[in-house]
């Protein structure tokens, strides 16, 4: 099969740059200081759900806060597909896909067979603790003498999750974003190390009203108030940093693909994984694979998604992903996970399996997942003054 994907959009750093960078500039040796961090006292990361740089260029009207800071903003790249759970992933093991093994929103869990969803799924996983390929970082700097807190949503606590992402760090929840700053002052005042705090909001109101709506601006407008009070209470010397896991591309119904159809002629029962702007095409579900060579969608099923999408979608396979970069590493057990073809969204459509119509994801105006600049490229923001 032959490399049709376009090369990701240019940019100074990368979302794997991040954590390493923020412990290196604790004191924490043998990680990487690629970004270029100050040394600091304690390091807290906000990461905004769903706030991709472009996103925040274009409402910056209702961010007076982010605004005076944004002109010293840097391009940061995101990695595919460009959903939560895989930039998680990344973000806390400072790894590509392939190497961490999170590859999509749903993918194959090899012991049972089942497609499973990365946010919501993984009680399906028996032994959890090794689901991520390698250890966080969390769990390094921890090994450092180094103590780090994720301050989030309460109901995120025990889900498998945060379990697997945040191994290593301690879990603060609290519903109100002005009680998750407080929650974060207090933390780093009683001497931790390195906090995260995950508003996942922005990306909640974007996939139900989109990130045009009124609704998506004013919660953006409550983000930069929250955000202008932390940075005004963090103790001297605590550097307070901006970044987001994905952007947002808002996709009208009339932009929706359906695919896999009883008009396809396709000869077996294959299962679409992966999300709208990113399927993962798997040949069946829920026999258990133990060997790569098991895994085998029929000649003519992967003809014809290759024919049928040519004009509207890149049909590769993991491989192809890893040959551009986009996945890294890809292990024996890794790819057994991977739908066995990847079809990514050239425009702004998003694609759905034709044979399951009523699928709550129809609903979702605000979309990510694919290989667009609005989806790829985040902000890296400093928010504390260079004084400090």
């Amino acid at each position: 099969m032959s490399l049709m994907l376009p090369s990701a959009p240019p940019s100074d750093a990368r979302l794997t740059d991040v954590l390493p960078s923020c412990y290196a500039s604790l004191g924490v040796e043998d990680l990487t200081n690629r970004l270029g961090l100050p040394e600091a006292s304690a390091v807290v990361l906000v990461l905004v759900d769903g706030l991709g740089l472009l996103n925040l260029n274009d409402s910056l009207g209702h961010a007076p806060f982010l605004r005076s800071r944004v002109g010293a903003a840097q391009r940061m790249s995101t990695v595919f597909p460009s959903t939560t759970a895989v930039a998680l992933a990344s973000l806390a093991t400072g790894e590509l896909p392939g190497t961490h093994g999170i590859l999509g929103y749903r993918i194959r869990n090899p012991q049972t067979g089942n497609i499973i969803n990365q946010l919501s799924g993984l009680t399906d996983v028996a032994d959890l603790d090794s689901w991520l390929g390698v250890p966080t970082l969390h769990e390094h700097a921890h090994d450092a003498g180094k103590r780090s807190t994720i301050v989030g949503l309460p109901r995120f606590e025990k889900s498998p999750l945060t379990r697997v992402v945040h191994a290593g760090a301690r879990y603060v929840g609290a519903n109100n974003l002005a009680d998750r700053v407080e929650r974060v002052c207090a933390e780093v005042s009683t001497g931790t190390d390195f906090v995260m705090l995950y508003i996942p909001e922005l990306d909640q109101i974007a996939h139900a009203q989109g990130v045009t709506s009124m609704a998506w601006l004013a919660a953006l407008e409550e983000v930069d108030g929250a955000l202008r009070t932390l940075v005004a209470s963090v103790p001297r010397g605590v550097q307070v940093y901006l970044t987001a896991d994905h952007g947002v591309l808002d996709v009208p119904a009339s932009r929706h693909r359906d695919v896999a159809s009883v008009e396809w002629s396709l000869t077996g029962a294959p299962v679409v994984g992966g999300e709208p702007r990113a399927l993962q095409i798997f040949s069946d579900e829920g026999q258990p694979r133990e060997a790569r060579a098991d895994i085998a969608l029929a000649d003519g099923d992967r003809e014809a998604w290759k024919a049928l999408l040519a004009e509207d979608a890149w049909v590769v396979a993991p491989e192809d992903l890893v040959a551009a970069g986009l996945w890294g590493s890809l292990t024996e057990e890794v790819r057994l996970r991977a739908g066995e073809l990847i079809v990514v969204a050239r425009r702004d459509d998003a694609f759905y399996d034709a044979r399951t119509p009523g699928v709550d994801s129809r609903k979702m105006v605000g979309q990510h997942g694919g290989l667009s600049e609005r989806e790829l490229i985040v902000p890296w923001m400093r928010l504390t003054a260079h004084s400090d």
